[in-house]
């Protein structure tokens, strides 16, 4: 188990990179779903949803710091992020796959929470 979170090491420095880009990605859609179908559409909505969400995940991991809340957090963004997705099919546009990073890199980071908690309780 060491083997493969030395492996995935590298999430923990690439994590701001990566959500501020994600972010960039969100704000972008935001914009077009305001721009196709105004501030009071549901799936403008939902999108400022999962913006928060994905803002407060540093906060609430780095304050509990605890991994079992860590990989909570990732469970319900990526359901988020999915079900954000599938109402963006609904609109006529076909951007919605720029959703697809988003949900890779939530899946990536989940594996190695999961294998750090793996190690956690299978070691101790």
């Amino acid at each position: 188990m060491d083997n493969i979170i030395n492996a995935l090491s590298w999430i923990d420095s690439a994590a701001a990179t990566v959500w501020i880009l994600l972010t960039i990605i969100m704000f972008w859609f935001l914009y077009k779903v305001y721009e196709a179908e105004g501030r009071k559409h549901p799936i403008f909505h939902f999108g400022i949803f999962l913006l928060v969400l994905v803002w407060l995940y540093p906060l609430y991991t780095f304050l509990f710091n605890q991994l079992e809340v860590a990989f909570l957090g990732n469970l319900i963004t990526l359901w988020a992020t999915v079900v954000y997705m599938r109402k963006l099919k609904q609109l006529p546009m076909k951007e919605y796959k720029w959703m697809t990073p988003q949900i890779v890199w939530i899946i990536i980071a989940s594996f190695y929470v999961g294998c750090m908690l793996l190690e956690k309780y299978l070691m101790a």
